[in-house]
């Protein structure tokens, strides 16, 4: 029997520089798990990867996937924690295949009777997520958080995770056809595009102080976001959907005193250390086992249309995640 994967072997449009190959199962090592993937999302990371934009470059050849779930079917012997029949979260590397092979504690046991397709979504964008909301220092009922890209799905997590906090959230997408679908997850004031920004969130919530701003978009949309914060503010800047690069205004950096920081998921997820991690994602899964968070999935493909499944994810417009189900 032999295993497929998705690997790459120069950098490009990542519909075109993807393959699939057939590789023989790995034998089990010491402390290892064996786990048969069931669903992987392709996620943006995953995008830049292969075009080449990501700040992590591999050697080539390279495999890909920084998310998945599957069904544990082997441990090596002395294995505790995990078992065969458990649904596992993944570790990231290499997810876009039909099994891994990987040190048992690495994996994430999720809630029986949790739907595959939404464990493999959390571990990066519902991570993402819980830790961008935690953000807004000495938070209060009532407080704002003010995003851009809000219709992606990590937008709408931090709309349900805010509205459970207690939280209220300004959401600024690209267009209204996302509106319907972004109020029913909880955000509480949607705007389309991000054109004088600062006035028009300054009306929608009656002048409010926002003291945290979440940007994936980088280029002039960190600026808008930054012109619409309270003195003091911070800016956090997790994404690079538009650019490479930041524009911000100095006046607001230099007299309003705004704060500019990055964020990474695998950072802060190395910094909690594993126990906390294995935490997180407990708590997640029992938020998605009870409907309280989900993650939208517009398309649903084989390991053997990797290629239009790429295809399908560079589409504008999407409302949910493109999934590989090996």
């Amino acid at each position: 029997m032999t295993l497929q994967r998705v690997v790459f072997r120069s950098f490009g449009r990542p519909c075109e520089v993807v393959e699939l190959e057939e590789i023989p199962p790995k034998p089990l090592a010491p402390g290892e798990a064996r786990v048969a993937v069931r669903a992987a999302p392709i996620n943006p990371a995953d995008e830049l990867l292969l075009s080449g934009r990501h700040a992590f470059r591999p050697a080539l050849p390279a495999t890909v996937g920084i998310e998945g779930a599957g069904e544990v079917i082997e441990v090596a012997p002395g294995i505790s924690g995990v078992a065969p029949g458990d649904l596992v979260v993944l570790p990231p590397g290499g997810t876009w295949c039909s099994e891994v092979t990987c040190p048992a504690d690495k994996l994430y046991p999720m809630p029986p009777g949790l739907d595959p397709a939404q464990a493999a979504m959390l571990s990066v964008n519902a991570v993402t997520a819980r830790c961008l909301v935690s953000l807004l220092p000495g938070a209060q009922p009532g407080d704002w958080i003010l995003q851009n890209a809000a219709s992606s799905a990590v937008g709408h997590l931090v709309a349900r995770l805010a509205r459970a906090s207690g939280l209220r959230t300004v959401n600024v997408i690209r267009s209204a056809a996302a509106e319907v679908s972004l109020r029913e997850a909880g955000g509480d004031v949607v705007l389309v595009g991000d054109e004088d920004l600062a006035r028009r969130v300054r009306e929608a919530t009656e002048g409010a102080a926002i003291r945290l701003a979440l940007d994936a978009v980088a280029g002039e949309a960190s600026g808008r976001l930054a012109s619409a914060l309270a003195p003091g503010g911070t800016l956090v800047i997790y994404g690079l959907l538009s650019s490479d690069k930041v524009e911000l205004p100095a006046a607001a950096i230099v007299f309003e005193r705004v704060l500019i920081r990055g964020f990474s998921r695998l950072s802060a997820l190395a910094a909690m250390g594993q126990e906390r991690a294995r935490a997180l994602h407990r708590e997640l899964g029992e938020l998605a086992l009870r409907g309280e968070i989900s993650s939208r999935v517009e398309a649903r493909y084989p390991l053997a249309q990797i290629r239009e499944a790429l295809a399908h994810a560079e589409r504008g417009g999407r409302q949910g995640k493109i999934l590989l189900e090996p």
